[in-house]
C-alpha cells in the first residue's frame, strides 16, 4: 500500500487490515468484550456483535475447549501477568478456527480487570501440526516417510473438523490430465470414490470433473437441481451429498495436480471466508502434493540407488585422521555382525587384519595429499571371517572438522572369480601337461595327476588308489608328499576292502563323490584310522567310472574352505583325462604288442614261402619237371611245409583279426571322446541284417565245418536303428561266436518278438566265461590273464563297442554263460513305433 504525500494512517486502520485481532476482555462471567478490532469480521461477527451484549467472547469459545480456556482465564493473576493459550472457535458460519490469544493482565482498579491482547488465526498451522501429530499416533514414522495418500488423508480429516455434515476429499488428476485417478476421502463412503476414480474429466462431471476440466472453482450449492451433477444424482443422494464445493490444486509452476472438495448434507452456499477456507485447504494441499512429489521422486530416485548400492553391499565408514570411526552405515553393521554401537567403540585393530592396521597410517597421509586414495583392505566379522574390501577413500567436512569418507566394497565374489580364474588356467595347465605325457611311465603320470589334485582344490593332502577287478578291493597307490611328510605310521596298508572301510569307501558304495567337511563329527559310517595318521578337518574323494565300472578313487584332504561341487567337478575332469590317457596307452600297447606279434607271423610265413621257392629253383636247375617235381618229394616233406605254411597263415590271419579289432577299439575312442559318433536313426529290417551278416561270415564258418542254427522269422517288425551301426555289431558278436566254438560244432542265431522288442541271441558252445568275468568284458580295455586273452583274441575291446552301440538304441545287451557249457549273447533293440 502506498501513501500520498501528507496522508494520516491510524494505527486503528492499521489494526483492522491486518491479520491479528486486538481485544480487550473483562474479568468476569462470559468474559464481555469492551474492545475489539473491526477485522473480527474475518471470522463473520462485527464489533457490534459484542459490544451490543448479544454476544459474549465465552460464545465463540468451541464447546470441547471452554472449560479449560475459561479456568485459565480465572486463574489469572498479578504472579502470572502474560500467558499464550490456543483452542478453537466457532465462526458464525459454524467453522471451526483455531486461534492463538495472547493475553496481558491490566487492571485498571481491584473491580475493574481486563484480559488484553491480541486473537491470531493459526488454522492452517494447526492442521499441518495436527497431521503431524496424527501421523506419529499412527507407525511413529517421519511424515516425510508416509505415503502422499497418508498425508492428504490427514489434511482432508483435518479439514472436516471446522463443522458437522461436512465431508472433504481431494481428487489427484493423472498425469496425461484427462483423468481423475485417485480420490483421497477417508470418510466418502467406498462406492462414491470408487464411481469417480478413473472418470474422465469434462463439463457435469460432478463438481470436481467440472472444476478439473474447466480449470477454475466450481460452487454447487445443491446438487439435486444443478446440472454438473445430472449424470451422479442418484450416487450423490445414495451418500447424502447435497452441496459441493471444489477448488483446483495449482501446483507453483501453474500445472493443475487436483481439487479439493467439500460436501455437505444440506444445500449450503459459501460466505467469504468459506472461500478463503476452501482455498487455504487448497494450497495446503497443493504444498503437500508438490512436496511429496518432489519427495516420491527423490525416493524413487534414492531406492534406486539404494537398491543398487545394498545390492552391491557397500560398506561406508566415517572416520577420524586417527583412523577412530565417527560413523558407519547399515550396511557395514549386517556385513559385520557386530552392532553399530560397537562398531563405533571399537579401535581399528579390533575390525581390520594386522596387516591393514601396519599400512594405514601411510594410506591417511596419502589421503591428506591426494585427497582421496583407491586401495585393498579387508575387515574382521563378529564370526572371525575376513571380508576383503576395496576402498576408494576422500577427505570430507563432517560437522566442521576433517574426516575420512571410506566406501567400501565386499570384493569376495571378485576375489572368488579371480581365484577361479587362476584355478581354471591352472586346471587347463593341468589337462595339457596331462595330456602331453603319453611317453610317461603309467607311474608317472599318476604321480602327476595326484599331486595336482591336492594343488588345484587348495588341499592339504591327497592320495589314488585304484580298484580291483570286480570292485572289492581299494588298492593304494600312493599318497601326496605332503601327506607322506606327516604320517608316522610304520606298517601302511595298501589294501582296503570295501566292506570294511569307513567313509573311504563310500564313494564306492554310494557311486558317488563323498564330501565330509566336519571330519571330526560323530559320522556311523566313520570307522576311525590307525594312530599316527594325518589328521583330517575335512575330507572328499571321488570315484572315476569307465562306463558303469569304477577304476580308480581320488582323495584329497584338510582344505581350508569346505569343499564343494566345483572340487568334485575338478577331480573328475582330472582323474577322467588320467585314466583316458592310462587306457590309450594301454590300447597302444596292446596294438604295438599285437603288431608285434603279427610281423613275427609275417615273417614265419615269408621264410616257408622262402624255402618253397628254393626248393622250387633247385629243382629246374637240376633238370626236373615242374609239373612232377612234387612226385618226387616225400609225403614227409610236403606236409612239413604245407603244416608251416598253414601255421604261419594261421598265425598271420588269428593275429591280423585281433589287430582289426584293437585298431577298430582305438579308433572308436577316438571318436566317442571327440564326439564324432553320431547315429541316423530308421526303420531297420533286423532279420535282413543278420541274414546279411551271416552270408558274410559264411566262409569262416565253413572253413570250421559248423552248423548254423537259425530261428530268424519272417515278417518281423522292423526296429528303431542305425542300419550300419547294427550291422557292424552283430558282426563283432557272430564273429566273436565263430572264433569260441571248436570245429564241427555249431552256433545259434535266434530272433523273438518281445512286447516292445526284438530279442536276438547269438549261441556258441566255446569253453564259456565265469561268471565274476562277464561284466569286465563290457569295459573299454580291461587286462585279462593269458589264457583269457588268447581265448578272447581282442574280443574285449569289441564288446565295449557292442554296449556303446546298444545304449544309443536304447537297449540292452547281456551275457549268460556256464564254464564248459558255452555262451549266449543277447540283445534287445526297441521296435519302430
Amino acid at each position: 500500500m502506498s501513501l500520498e504525500p501528507g496522508q494520516n494512517i491510524s494505527m486503528e486502520s492499521v489494526i483492522n487490515n491486518s491479520p491479528v485481532i486486538v481485544t480487550s476482555r473483562k474479568v468476569e462471567k462470559g468474559f464481555p468484550v469492551k474492545y475489539i478490532s473491526n477485522n473480527i469480521r474475518q471470522f463473520g461477527y462485527t464489533p457490534e456483535d459484542f459490544y451490543s451484549g448479544k454476544v459474549e467472547f465465552a460464545d465463540l469459545i468451541h464447546h470441547d475447549d471452554r472449560k479449560a480456556v475459561l479456568k485459565a482465564f480465572k486463574y489469572l493473576n498479578k504472579r502470572l501477568p502474560e500467558f499464550i493459550q490456543e483452542y478453537r472457535i466457532i465462526s458464525r458460519f459454524d467453522e471451526v478456527r483455531f486461534v492463538e490469544d495472547r493475553v496481558r493482565i491490566k487492571e485498571y482498579d481491584k473491580d475493574n480487570i481486563h484480559l488484553e491482547g491480541t486473537i491470531t488465526d493459526i488454522t492452517e498451522r494447526k492442521h499441518h501440526q495436527m497431521i503431524i501429530h496424527q501421523q506419529k499416533n499412527h507407525g511413529k514414522k517421519a511424515l516425510t516417510d508416509t505415503s502422499l495418500e497418508d498425508v492428504l488423508g490427514l489434511l482432508v480429516t483435518n479439514a472436516e473438523m471446522i463443522r458437522d455434515g461436512l465431508t472433504c476429499a481431494i481428487m489427484l488428476l493423472d498425469k496425461q490430465h484427462k483423468h481423475i485417478c485417485r480420490v483421497i476421502a477417508p470418510n466418502l463412503p467406498s462406492f462414491v470414490k470408487d464411481a469417480f476414480e478413473g472418470l474422465e474429466i469434462g463439463y457435469g462431471v460432478c463438481s470436481g470433473g467440472t472444476a478439473l476440466y474447466m480449470g477454475e472453482r466450481v460452487i454447487v450449492e445443491n446438487i439435486e437441481t444443478h446440472p454438473y451433477w445430472a449424470m451422479h444424482r442418484e450416487l450423490a443422494k445414495e451418500a447424502d451429498l447435497k452441496a459441493s464445493w471444489a477448488e483446483l490444486i495449482t501446483a507453483s509452476t501453474g500445472e493443475i495436480l487436483g481439487v479439493f472438495l467439500m460436501y455437505f448434507n444440506f444445500p449450503n452456499a459459501p460466505l467469504k471466508a468459506c472461500y478463503e477456507y476452501l482455498k487455504a485447504n487448497a494450497d495446503l494441499a497443493a504444498i503437500e502434493i508438490e512436496h511429496r512429489i518432489t519427495t516420491e521422486n527423490f525416493r524413487e530416485s534414492d531406492h534406486r540407488f539404494k537398491t543398487i548400492f545394498n545390492n552391491i553391499n557397500d560398506q561406508i565408514y566415517v572416520s577420524e585422521l586417527n583412523g577412530n570411526l565417527i560413523d558407519v552405515n547399515e550396511v557395514v553393521v549386517e556385513s559385520l555382525g557386530y552392532s553399530k554401537e560397537q562398531i563405533l567403540r571399537s579401535s581399528p585393530e579390533d575390525i581390520v587384519p594386522s596387516w591393514y592396521v601396519q599400512r594405514a597410517s601411510e594410506l591417511i597421509k596419502v589421503i591428506e595429499r591426494e585427497h582421496q586414495a583407491m586401495y585393498e583392505a579387508a575387515a574382521i566379522c563378529k564370526d572371525g571371517s575376513v571380508i576383503p574390501l576395496e576402498i576408494n577413500a576422500r577427505m570430507i567436512n563432517y560437522n566442521g572438522k576433517k574426516t575420512i569418507l571410506s566406501v567400501a566394497r565386499d570384493i569376495t565374489e571378485r576375489k572368488k572369480a579371480e581365484k577361479a580364474k587362476k584355478l581354471n588356467e591352472s586346471r587347463l595347465e593341468a589337462l595339457v601337461r596331462l595330456n602331453e605325457m603319453e611317453a610317461s611311465s603309467m607311474d608317472e603320470i599318476a604321480e602327476f595327476v595326484k599331486e595336482e589334485a591336492v594343488r588345484l582344490t587348495e588341499s592339504k593332502l591327497g592320495y589314488l588308489a585304484f580298484m580291483n577287478a570286480d570292485e572289492t578291493d581299494l588298492i593304494m597307490h600312493s599318497w601326496s608328499k605332503d601327506a607322506m611328510a606327516e604320517c608316522s605310521i610304520s606298517d601302511r596298508q595298501f589294501i582296503y576292502p570295501v566292506s570294511t572301510t569307513g567313509l573311504w569307501g563310500e564313494a564306492v558304495k554310494q557311486r558317488k563323490a563323498i564330501i565330509t567337511n566336519d571330519y571330526m563329527a560323530p559320522n556311523p559310517l566313520k570307522k576311525g584310522y590307525p594312530e599316527g595318521h594325518v589328521k583330517l578337518i575335512r575330507h572328499m574323494n571321488v570315484p572315476i567310472f569307465d562306463g558303469g565300472h569304477i577304476v580308480a578313487v581320488v582323495g584329497v584332504g584338510n582344505k581350508e574352505e569346505d569343499y564343494d561341487e566345483s572340487d568334485v567337478q575338478q577331480l573328475t575332469l582330472l582323474m577322467q583325462g588320467m585314466w583316458k590317457l592310462i587306457q590309450k596307452k594301454q590300447l597302444k600297447g596292446a596294438l604295438s604288442k599285437y603288431s608285434e606279434e603279427l610281423s613275427k607271423a609275417n615273417t614265419k610265413l615269408r621264410s616257408v614261402n622262402m624255402i618253397r621257392d628254393e626248393f622250387l629253383e633247385d629243382s629246374m636247375k637240376n633238370g626236373h619237371d615242374l609239373l612232377h617235381s612234387f612226385d618226387v618229394l616225400d609225403d614227409e616233406t610236403l606236409n612239413l611245409l604245407d603244416g608251416s605254411q598253414k601255421e604261419a597263415i594261421s598265425a598271420l590271419l588269428n593275429n591280423s583279426e585281433r589287430l582289426k579289432l584293437l585298431i577298430d577299439a582305438v579308433l572308436y575312442s577316438d571318436l566317442q571322446q571327440s564326439g564324432k559318433i553320431e547315429y541316423s536313426f530308421e526303420p531297420v529290417s533286423l532279420g535282413t541284417v543278420l541274414s546279411d551278416v551271416l552270408l558274410n561270415q559264411i566262409l569262416l564258418i565253413d572253413e570250421k565245418h559248423l552248423a548254423l542254427e537259425k530261428n530268424i522269422p519272417a515278417g518281423l517288425p522292423p526296429v528303431k536303428g542305425d542300419r550300419e551301426k547294427l550291422t557292424e555289431m552283430f558282426v563283432y558278436l557272430i564273429h566273436n561266436a565263430i572264433n569260441l566254438t571248436p570245429k564241427g560244432d555249431c552256433i545259434g542265431v535266434n530272433v523273438y518278438d518281445e512286447n516292445g522288442h526284438l530279442h536276438v541271441t547269438i549261441k556258441d558252445n566255446g569253453e564259456g566265461i565265469d561268471q565274476e568275468l562277464i561284466p569286465r568284458l563290457f569295459y573299454k580295455m580291461y587286462q585279462a590273464d593269458d589264457s583269457i586273452s588268447r581265448m578272447f583274441q581282442g574280443f574285449e575291446s569289441s564288446l565295449y563297442i557292442c554296449k556303446d552301440t546298444v545304449a544309443a538304441h536304447q537297449g540292452s545287451i547281456w551275457i549268460e554263460s556256464e564254464i564248459g557249457q558255452g555262451s549266449s549273447f543277447h540283445v534287445k533293440i526297441p521296435k519302430w513305433n
